[in-house]
Parts: C-alpha cells; sequence; structure tokens
C-alpha cells in the first residue's frame, strides 16, 4: 500500500462525504477507511463492502488538511482486497468488458433489446440505463436535440475529439453539438478517430490496474498518429477528462510509456474551458429570448474539485436566452460514481434524491452538466421525482442557443 501522511483526524471529510450523509456510519468517511486500511488486515471480509462504498468523488481529498489522496488510496486498496477486486456484480463486470471493447459495445446497443439481455434487469438497474434500454417514460438524452451543423471554414484548426461512450454510442447529438460549437464560436474543427474506447476510469476506479493501463495505452497510441501528433485533445464528458488526464499516474511505473503519458495528458482540453480559450470575436454569439429558460448548471465531481466550475458558468451566462440559478445547499455529488450505482444501488438513489429535492426548491425548468454519468442520473432522479424538467448536456443546451 502507498504510504500516506497520518490522519489528523480532524473530521473535515465527515461533511462533506455524500455516503456519510446518508449512512452515519464512521467507516464511510475517509477518516474511517484510513484507520481501516493501518489497523485491518487484508482477508477481512467486511472490507471489500466498506471500501466499495465510496463514489471516488474526491470531495475528503479536497478538504483534507494533510492533502492525502484517499480516493487513490480507495482505489488501490480495492486492488489489494481480495473481495473487492475488480467488479462485484456480473452487471459491473458486463458494462466494463462493453466500455473497454468498442465493437462489443456497439454491437451490444443494436441486440440488447431484441435478444432480451436487458429487460430481465431491474427496472431501477443503472445498467438497464446504460445498456440502451431506459426505464419507461425516461427521455433519450438527445431527444429534444435541434442542431444544425456549423459550417466549417478553410482555416479552421484541426481539433482531436475524445468522445466518451456516451455521445459515442447512445447519444450522437452531444457530437454534433460540440462540432456545432467549435465551428461557429471557434472556429475549428472537429477530428473524430475511429476505434475509441474508454477512457479507462472506470477499470482505474475498481482496482483493475492491469486494464486500465491497457486501455490508457489503447488511447495514447490512437490520438498520438503522425498526423495528428500535438493538436488539443478535447472531450465534452467530465469522467472522461478525468480519466484521460490521470494516464501519467496510471502508467508512472511504465518508463516506456510515463513520458508519453504525460505529453498525452498536457493536449487534453475540458469542453467548455476550450471554448472560451478559443472563441472569436467574429463568432455569430447566442440568440436572445424575451422568456429566458430558467435553468441549474451541475457541477460534476471531476470538475468540481479540478477547479473547473467558473467556465461553465461563464459560458451559459454569455447566452441571454438562459436564465442561470444555483442550488441552495450549493454543488453536491449526483450519487452515479461511475459504477457505484450499479453496486450500490439503494445508497445511489438515496444520495441522488438529496440534490434532485434541492433542486425541485428552485423552480428551474432544467439541468445541465458535462458528466455523462451525472447526466444519466439527473434523468432517472428527475423522473422519479415525476418532475417536468429536463435533463441535458450543455453542449446540447449551448448549440441550440445559436442564431
Amino acid at each position: 500500500m502507498t504510504p500516506f501522511p497520518q490522519c489528523a483526524k480532524c473530521g473535515a471529510c465527515t461533511a462533506v462525504c455524500p455516503v456519510y450523509q446518508v449512512t452515519g456510519r464512521e467507516s464511510h468517511t475517509a477518516r474511517g477507511r484510513l484507520h481501516l486500511l493501518e489497523t485491518a488486515g487484508n482477508d477481512d471480509p467486511q472490507l471489500a463492502d466498506i471500501f466499495s462504498k465510496c463514489l471516488l468523488c474526491g470531495a475528503c481529498r479536497d478538504v483534507c488538511p494533510r492533502g492525502i489522496d484517499i480516493p487513490a488510496l480507495i482505489a488501490e486498496a480495492r486492488a489489494t482486497i481480495p473481495q473487492a477486486k475488480g467488479f462485484s456484480t456480473f452487471a459491473q463486470f458486463l458494462i466494463r468488458q462493453a466500455l473497454a471493447h468498442p465493437l462489443a459495445l456497439a454491437v451490444l446497443g443494436k441486440t440488447a433489446g431484441p435478444l432480451g439481455l436487458s429487460p430481465g434487469l431491474p427496472e431501477e438497474s443503472g445498467l438497464r440505463l446504460a445498456l440502451f434500454n431506459r426505464p419507461p417514460g425516461l427521455a433519450p438524452v438527445d431527444g429534444d436535440a435541434d442542431i444544425a451543423p456549423g459550417t466549417v471554414s478553410p482555416a479552421a484548426k484541426p481539433v482531436l475529439y475524445f468522445s466518451g461512450c456516451l455521445a459515442r454510442h447512445l447519444a450522437p447529438a452531444i457530437g454534433l453539438a460540440a462540432e456545432t460549437l467549435l465551428a461557429r464560436l471557434c472556429d475549428s474543427r472537429l477530428l473524430v478517430p475511429d476505434q475509441q474506447s474508454c477512457c479507462g476510469l472506470a477499470a482505474s476506479s475498481a482496482g483493475d490496474a492491469t486494464q486500465a493501463q491497457e486501455l490508457a495505452r489503447r488511447t495514447i497510441t490512437l490520438f498520438s498518429r503522425e498526423a495528428v501528433q500535438g493538436l488539443p485533445i478535447l472531450t465534452t464528458c467530465a469522467s472522461c477528462y478525468a480519466g484521460l488526464k490521470a494516464y501519467p499516474a496510471i502508467l508512472a511505473h511504465d518508463p516506456e510509456w510515463h513520458g508519453r503519458a504525460m505529453a498525452f495528458a498536457q493536449r487534453v482540453e475540458e469542453f467548455s474551458s476550450f471554448i472560451l480559450k478559443h472563441k472569436t470575436d467574429s463568432g455569430p454569439g447566442f440568440k436572445t429570448n424575451p422568456f429566458p429558460l430558467r435553468l441549474v448548471y451541475h457541477d460534476p465531481c471531476h470538475l468540481r474539485f479540478a477547479g473547473i466550475t467558473r467556465q461553465p458558468r461563464q459560458l451559459i451566462g454569455q447566452a441571454p436566452g438562459l436564465e442561470l440559478v444555483e442550488l441552495p445547499h450549493g454543488a453536491q455529488c449526483c450519487g452515479m460514481g461511475g459504477l457505484f450505482h450499479l453496486a450500490h444501488g439503494d445508497l445511489s438513489n438515496d444520495i441522488r434524491k438529496r440534490l434532485i429535492d434541492d433542486f425541485l426548491t428552485t423552480g428551474a425548468e432544467l439541468a445541465t452538466t458535462t458528466c455523462s454519468g451525472c447526466l444519466l442520473q439527473w434523468q432517472r432522479g428527475l423522473a422519479a421525482a415525476g418532475s417536468s424538467a429536463r435533463a441535458t448536456h450543455l453542449a446540447i443546451l449551448l448549440a441550440q442557443q445559436l442564431p
């Protein structure tokens, strides 16, 4: 186990941990887990359950006065505790394999329904949602998208696009929206390499270092071919952004690949930050709406604790047709946690409900975010609450504001 500074036992982590806030159990705090790492043996069967009940959101790391990287230690623990290693359910294993193999994911998307692979899953199963058969009444992510492709000028600057699994296989409107926004606002054109697979965040979070490293090497190779070497790499998914940025850490002990991973990570740019940085004065701007749409922007944990909170709000603020309101109790985790919701559906739902209840007090008509998992969780939460409010990706929302 990686050595770490001694926990100060200050309790700062208890105030921010989404899991502790709904369970009240000390073992679910970062402080409690660090104590167990120091005192319990790896063969203790209770450890697998305790360490699996962590969203890896990063809230504890953000407030820790001693700078302990608790999420990294939790992921490492999952790899060393026998019962926790990898995925604890068949559903998790199935979706991870699909994410790792793009052809399998594409085929599964076309055959899951006809073959009856997903109807047998419980209605609340995250796998049912993720694998193309959404519960009744749940609108598709891009169901209301009305986006005209942008015209790319001959001088447009090329930008590589890591689409992520949602935009590539479930919600192509996200990619279309990103293409339109970059063409019209930044005079840039998206290049989308074929054979993209998962960024590897799911495998890394589950403690499967071998597959995480394999996916990192595959992605680095794909996006570092001679013809595109050095081009910026844009992603519209906050989780993918975190996963791609983590490649130097994932390949830290591989001398052959660590340098390549460092160079790759430096090229990765988050969607809203990229647009603000490269937005041209000659762009069309956003249209005015006499009745602005009232909305809440949801901070994905992977961006919130990376310091990317201002940029999405600044973009929204440039669209006169949008009225941004904040949650009464501030930014919160949605409870998705990658594949956390598959293993701990009840916990995930409890965390999600706190967020949705807060949202409903604002009177907002829409929630928007840039994380694929958060977006699906918001859709499920609004449907479960019987709300008429919608959830959509920020790229789709902004593309719809173009004249």
